[in-house]
């Protein structure tokens, strides 16, 4: 193959690094922030539930108790029904991460493969330099 076909196939594989790292960082942005607002919600939910305690201890209202709880019992199941959508996002997060460093393999790869045909290249070249120097010396030597 011709260095040329090299160069293409490195932009090729480059600008597919560069798209599956970019994706596997929004992924997992997304992932971190529906994460985390579900910690919230479950955060919520605790503190509800430390005041529902509290008001129960004081003696609060039966409607006001009640009206805490349930509360709380909303936020819990709010973060419940989170929980498949946080799995999927963070597979998909796993995945398009996987395949980022999938792609980055292969363009080191590639960028090795080019590099050691270069250096084979140039020590063919030295080579060939080294073999006419020796000639034009043989043959001044000969000659005088």
């Amino acid at each position: 193959m011709s260095g040329r076909v090299f160069q293409v196939l490195q932009q090729l594989l480059q600008m597919r690094k560069d798209r599956s790292v970019a994706k596997s960082k929004m992924v997992k942005a997304e992932f971190d922030r529906v994460r985390n607002f579900n910690d919230q919600i479950e955060s919520y939910a605790t503190e509800y539930e430390s005041q529902w305690m509290s008001a129960a201890q004081k003696g609060d209202t039966v409607l006001q108790l009640q009206t805490q709880a349930s509360f709380g019992q909303k936020l819990r199941a709010t973060a419940a029904s989170q929980q498949p959508e946080i799995q999927s996002l963070e597979a998909q997060s796993k995945l398009a991460l996987e395949k980022a460093q999938q792609d980055t393999e292969r363009l080191k790869t590639l960028q090795n493969f080019m590099a050691n045909k270069q250096r084979l290249k140039q020590k063919s070249l030295d080579q060939q330099d080294e073999k006419a120097l020796e000639d034009v010396l043989q043959a001044k030597h000969r000659s005088s």
